[in-house]
Formats: structure tokens, C-alpha cells, sequence
């Protein structure tokens, strides 16, 4: 792990890996919705279940793990939640 950063570091990083999965998050939904509103009138079935439910509930399972695992390797970085102090002059 590396050396513990400023509160000021700690809190800018919190934010980012925040607005990183705020953004995942509403893709996602946005996935989710989209698949049930556009397909819903679908034809196809497999296994007895409709397409909308296959894209929606099976496709959105698969793209939410595919998500968190390119969020975890590629945004959230290791980081001490121990913060150093910092030397203020008065």
C-alpha cells in the first residue's frame, strides 16, 4: 500500500471513484429500462420467457459484472483511509 494521502488527495479520489460508479450505475439502468421498453412487444421467446426479460434481467446481470470488474481494474485505485496530517502555517 503506498503512503497515506492528504485529506485533500483522499477526498478528491473518494469523488472520482464516486462519479465513476454513478456513471456505471445510471448506464446500467438506463440498460435495463431500455431493453424492457424497446423489446417489450418482441415475438421471441426462449425457454418460455420473453426477449425483454432475457436482455433486461440475464444481459443486465452479465453487463453489471462485466462493469464493476472495469471499474475495480481500471478506475479504484489502493489507497490508506489513514490520512496524514498536514502542516498548516498559522
Amino acid at each position: 500500500m503506498n503512503e497515506p494521502l492528504s485529506y485533500k488527495e483522499a477526498v478528491k479520489r473518494s469523488h472520482k471513484e464516486a462519479f465513476y460508479t454513478l456513471v456505471a450505475a445510471v448506464f446500467l439502468c438506463v440498460f435495463f429500462w431500455g431493453a424492457v421498453f424497446f423489446t417489450m412487444n418482441s415475438e421471441w421467446t426462449f425457454w418460455g420467457l420473453p426477449l425483454w426479460f432475457w436482455l433486461s434481467c440475464v444481459g443486465g446481470y452479465v453487463l453489471s459484472v462485466i462493469a464493476v470488474w472495469v471499474l475495480v481494474k481500471g478506475f479504484f485505485r489502493n489507497f490508506s483511509l489513514s490520512v496524514k496530517k498536514e502542516n498548516k502555517k498559522p
